[in-house]
C-alpha cells in the first residue's frame, strides 16, 4: 500500500464549535461580520426592491438584523437547523426566526421575493441541494455568499483551521459560481468582497486592520481575478428564478 504522501486531516464533529452557549465577545464578532455580510447583500441588489425576504441559516440572527437595517425587504423570517433562539443576538430579540430540519424548508414555492444564505454553503453536506431548496421557496431573487478559501496558501493547516469551524465545503470564486449553474440556478451578478476594517482588526487593533484591509482592498482593486488567488475574499452571487 503507497503511504499517503500528504498530512491528513483531523476530521472533528461537524459543526460542534456551533454548540453550547455563545460569550458575549462572540455576539460582538457576528454583529461585526453582519454588517460586511448585509452590505454585500446590499451591493448586489443593486437597487431592486423586495418586500419577503428569508434566510436560510440564520444562525444569531445578526445577519437578518443587519439587512433590516439596510432597509431590504418590509417582511422577514429566518430559520436554521440548529435552533437560532438558542443563540439569539441581542438586536435579533423581535425577529422572527425558527429552527428546521436542514433538508426541506416549511414554505411553498415561490414564498419569498428573496430568498438569501450567506456563509452556510461551506458548511452543508449536500451543496447542490441545498441551494436548489433555498432557489425554491423565493419568487424572484435568491443571493448566496461563501468565504474563497481555496487559493495558493490553502495548505493542509489552513484548511484544517477552516474545518475546525465547520467548513467542509471549499472554494474559489469561478468553483462557487460553477456550483451554483449546474444546480440550475441563473447567475445575474457575481462579485468578490473583502472584509471591512472593523472586522479586519477586532482580534488586533483598529490601525492594524486599517491597514490589513488597505493592502487588501488595493490588491483586489488592481485585480479582482488574481487577489484571490493569494488571500481569503468572499464571492456573492446574486440569482434570478
Amino acid at each position: 500500500m503507497k503511504q499517503v504522501l500528504f498530512p491528513l486531516f483531523t476530521v472533528p464533529k461537524h459543526n460542534a464549535c456551533y454548540e453550547g452557549e455563545y460569550p458575549a465577545r462572540e455576539f460582538d464578532w457576528l454583529t461585526v461580520c453582519a454588517r460586511d455580510k448585509a452590505s454585500n447583500l446590499h451591493t448586489l441588489l443593486g437597487g431592486r426592491r423586495v418586500a419577503t425576504v428569508l434566510e436560510v441559516g440564520c444562525g444569531s440572527g445578526a445577519v437578518l438584523s443587519a439587512v433590516i437595517d439596510r432597509g431590504v425587504g418590509t417582511s422577514h423570517k429566518g430559520v436554521d437547523m440548529a435552533d437560532p433562539t438558542l443563540h439569539r443576538a441581542p438586536q435579533a430579540a423581535n425577529l422572527d426566526i425558527a429552527a428546521y430540519d436542514g433538508s426541506h424548508l416549511p414554505f411553498a414555492d415561490r414564498s419569498f421575493e428573496l430568498s438569501y444564505s450567506s456563509h452556510v454553503v461551506e458548511h452543508v453536506p449536500d451543496p447542490r441541494a441545498f441551494v436548489q431548496e433555498v432557489a425554491r421557496v423565493s419568487a424572484r431573487w435568491v443571493y448566496f455568499e461563501v468565504p474563497c478559501e481555496l487559493h495558493l496558501r490553502a495548505d493542509t493547516a489552513a484548511l484544517q483551521r477552516t474545518l475546525d469551524i465547520g467548513h467542509i465545503n471549499a472554494y474559489t470564486p469561478e468553483s462557487f459560481v460553477l456550483l451554483l449553474q449546474t444546480a440550475g440556478l441563473q447567475v445575474v451578478d457575481a462579485r468578490v468582497f473583502d472584509h471591512s476594517a472593523e472586522v479586519q482588526g477586532f482580534f488586533t487593533s483598529p490601525l492594524k486592520g486599517r491597514v490589513k484591509q488597505l493592502v487588501r482592498s488595493s490588491l483586489l482593486a488592481a485585480s479582482p481575478k488574481w487577489a484571490p488567488r493569494l488571500f481569503t475574499y468572499h464571492v456573492g452571487v446574486l440569482c434570478a428564478r
